[in-house]
């Protein structure tokens, strides 16, 4: 029985925390709408809700974290890279509150933000903080939304709101979850190096 419960709770420590943008979908989350997003074609990454740094525990400033979620060094998530697809998910006006809605699989805590690159070629250093105007489970700062408690999985909504006077044929709306994981004191952020999610999504703003 004491076998049983250690290989038990070796399982759940090594439970990780995934998760991806549902609405609007990510770029490595196209495969999972093949009607709505019919164009898309192959290579997809199939673990779509494990866009994680390469696993590489971030600080609070991503340092080795790829610009859409990719391992250190790496590119395939970028915008020309091998996932990048090329589609609009999302199509809304300049200025407007928009729902954002992300599936969490597997919560451990910690809270996501949302940034723009307001601009068709997407870039490193384009990234805009956005506001975040309320969230199912509560907000910081006016741009950290909390991810909720353990295991508090399956979809959460954030209204994020849009900067008036951006218009773009095509740009990035990027999604960062910091995880409390390891494990912090405070559910909803974790100022030590953790596991980091990142999803890029493409959008138009008219």
């Amino acid at each position: 029985m004491k076998f049983a419960l250690l290989i038990f709770a070796a399982g759940l420590a090594l439970v990780e925390p995934h998760g991806y943008v549902h609405t609007p979908l990510s770029r490595t989350s196209i495969f999972r709408r093949p009607n709505e997003f019919p164009g898309a074609q192959q290579p997809f990454w199939w673990d779509d809700t494990g866009v994680w740094c390469g696993n590489v525990q971030q600080n609070q400033q991503y340092s080795t974290c790829g610009r859409c979620g990719d391992a250190p060094g790496n590119t395939h998530a970028n915008q020309g890279g091998r996932y990048d697809k090329g589609i609009i998910t999302g199509t809304y006006n300049a200025g407007q509150a928009i729902t954002v809605t992300v599936e969490f699989t597997a919560n451990h805590r910690g809270g996501f933000m949302f940034e723009l690159c307001p601009q068709v070629s997407e870039n490193n250093n384009c990234f805009q903080r956005l506001n975040i105007n309320s969230a199912d489970r509560g907000v910081r700062d006016n741009n950290w939304a909390c991810s909720g408690g353990d295991h508090q999985n399956g979809l959460t909504r954030a209204v994020v709101q849009l900067p008036a006077g951006v218009r773009c044929t095509r740009c990035t709306l990027r999604w960062t979850y910091r995880t409390s994981y390891p494990p912090a004191p405070d559910a909803c952020w974790q100022p030590n190096n953790t596991q980091t999610f990142r999803n890029c999504v493409d959008i138009r703003i008219n």
